[in-house]
């Protein structure tokens, strides 16, 4: 499914609306947006989730997995992460540390370049 590339950069939050970056990106020649592509490889941190269960034993999100990558282009043999609609929207992925479906939201990205 074809979709906007995502990069290091765009703003997101898991669905409890705790702040998700990626601290340090796994490349950093591919830009979109003056901003290192995102891979497979990069992982988003979860600070500060939500998550209303947190305080009755349940896990926070800690992390975010994507799930929506690209099946032609690649950044150092690795695929690219995609957002199938522009934002705001909720994206192809799922926090990790709570339980499904949670999916995140992204706020702020590149509106640009596309891939497959």
């Amino acid at each position: 499914m074809p979709g906007l590339i995502l990069h290091v950069g765009a703003t997101m939050t898991c669905a409890h609306q705790g702040p998700a970056n990626a601290p340090a990106p796994a490349q950093q020649r591919v830009l979109v947006g003056s901003q290192p592509v995102a891979t497979t490889a990069d992982t988003f941190v979860v600070l500060g989730c939500g998550y209303p269960a947190a305080s009755l034993g349940a896990p926070p999100c800690t992390s975010i997995r994507w799930l929506q990558t690209s099946a032609r282009v690649r950044v150092g043999g690795l695929p690219v992460l995609l957002q199938p609609t522009p934002p705001p929207s909720f994206g192809p992925a799922v926090g990790v540390g709570t339980p499904p479906p949670n999916p995140p939201m992204v706020q702020a990205m590149q509106l640009r370049v596309r891939g497959m």
